[in-house]
């Protein structure tokens, strides 16, 4: 951009205002969404979406980031009335908890997906919500479900309307986008108006961030989601008061989110079919704890194994044909580091999934980051941009073409149009609550497991969030 481009946007904001026809749209969407205005499927997956969530974060709490994150973060912390999922007596104030839940949530790659405006909303929207909703004394349990429902809609929303583009400059789309879900979540659930909401979604905005090189190898990726829902808390709790942001975040033309974040963006996407075309139910669950970006692949490789019979050992070469988007984000050569490594790695990814058969959480354990075998096999990973798949746009961005060679001679295909737990191919609910049971009754116990489960199943009739709050402290 040159000093003339900049110099023309400047001249052009000196005229006249700009128009916040979108930002306002959202910011009169959130405040007046009420429960009774959101179709029964969709609250019925919303609640599926707050299930693994916690299931997702419940987990995380017996990781060891869960440890640093308690002896850093209670250093000169007062109490406070906001829980800490799976902290026991941990309390504190409500950012602080925002960050750690949502943290905690996306600590190893298994929270929810929107794989299209590429986005974990659940991990950023509930953890700001919930811990608004608990120091304020906000709310029931239709309440929370209808702020979640908020907050997972204006996120995709932003997340449609960059998608690719923000991933593809560097940018971490769940810790950009993730603030608009935790403010709006956070702005719903305690009544604000439709002008307050709009300001928390303009104070939201311009504290956005999250850069992507973290997925190399740095445990602050998984700070991103935290990040975005104490985000989301500041801008709730600061609009309550009347703290102003960026009225037309969106629409701006120099230093607006859009015209900041993305070159290629479509803007009619944060506010077309508002309150008719429900996104949260195109928000996907994952079934493998890998970037989504690994899931076509790995489904795809297990599919054919399944059907041929065939060992890891004799495999000469796989092939993968994917977007371009995707061989860049997840195609790049494994290198053993951290988990988030071999996590955010396709090789890494489809090669312990042949070996073991399955890729969950333990196939991520310290012990298999650098097994000899997984790295043969990962070495005979060759991963290339198709662009017969790029021409399909952002909607086949986790298409793929598999070629699996082996020793004997044989020659094996497969193809995915689209991740396992999409909205394409989306999970049963049985399957992800059974994902839940696993995750969370690994730190609190079956019994525990199955109150929680029942209670967000019922969060409608909930007419006191404490009782939640005590379950998901698990004292």
């Amino acid at each position: 951009m040159t000093v003339q481009d900049l110099t023309d946007r400047h001249d052009k904001q000196r005229g006249e205002p700009t128009a916040a026809v979108h930002t306002a749209a959202l910011g009169e969407f959130v405040s007046a969404l009420t429960l009774d205005a959101v179709p029964e499927h969709v609250r019925a997956h919303a609640k599926l979406d707050i299930l693994d969530t916690l299931g997702c974060a419940l987990f995380g709490r017996g990781l060891p980031i869960a440890d640093v994150l308690e002896k850093a973060l209670q250093v000169g912390d007062s109490a406070g009335g906001a829980t800490v999922w799976g902290g026991g007596s941990w309390r504190t104030s409500p950012a602080t908890a925002a960050f750690v839940n949502g943290t905690l949530a996306h600590s190893f790659e298994l929270d929810d997906l929107h794989h299209v405006a590429i986005l974990h909303p659940g991990g950023t929207t509930l953890p700001a919500t919930a811990a608004v909703a608990e120091v304020t004394g906000s709310g029931d349990g239709a309440d929370l479900l209808t702020a979640h429902i908020a907050g997972l809609e204006v996120s995709s929303r932003v997340g449609l309307a960059v998608g690719v583009p923000l991933l593809m400059r560097g940018w971490h789309n769940n810790g950009v986008l993730g603030v608009f879900g935790a403010a709006s979540g956070a702005a719903r659930v305690q009544g604000l108006s439709a002008v307050q909401s709009q300001h928390a979604i303009g104070i939201a905005g311009s504290l956005a961030c999250g850069l992507m090189a973290a997925q190399y190898g740095a445990m602050v990726k998984r700070a991103h989601a935290g990040n975005a829902a104490q985000v989301g808390v500041r801008a709730g709790l600061l609009a309550a008061q009347d703290f102003t942001g960026i009225e037309a975040i969106f629409e701006e033309p120099y230093g607006g989110f859009l015209s900041t974040f993305a070159d290629d963006h479509v803007i009619d996407e944060l506010s077309k079919d508002l309150g008719t075309r429900w996104e949260t139910v195109n928000v996907g669950f994952k079934p493998y704890s890998s970037c989504g970006s690994t899931h076509s692949t790995v489904d795809t490789v297990l599919k054919l194994q399944r059907e041929h019979g065939f060992r890891a050992g004799e495999i000469t070469r796989v092939r993968v044909g994917a977007s371009t988007a995707t061989r860049d984000h997840v195609g790049w050569r494994y290198v053993p580091d951290q988990t988030i490594t071999a996590q955010m790695n396709l090789s890494y990814a489809a090669s312990v999934a042949l070996i073991d058969g399955e890729c969950f959480v333990d196939q991520f354990v310290d012990s298999r980051l650098r097994d000899p075998e997984i790295l043969e096999l990962a070495s005979k990973f060759e991963i290339t941009g198709d662009p017969e798949i790029d021409a399909g746009g952002r909607s086949h961005r986790h298409e793929v073409k598999v070629l699996v060679e082996l020793a004997d001679g044989r020659e094996l295909r497969g193809h995915t149009d689209a991740a396992p737990g999409s909205a394409v191919h989306p999970l049963s609910p049985d399957t992800i609550r059974a994902k839940f049971m696993n995750l969370a009754g690994r730190r609190v116990g079956e019994r525990n497991a199955a109150e929680i489960l029942r209670t967000v199943e019922n969060l409608e009739e909930l007419t006191d969030l404490g009782v939640l709050w005590r379950l998901l402290a698990n004292n």
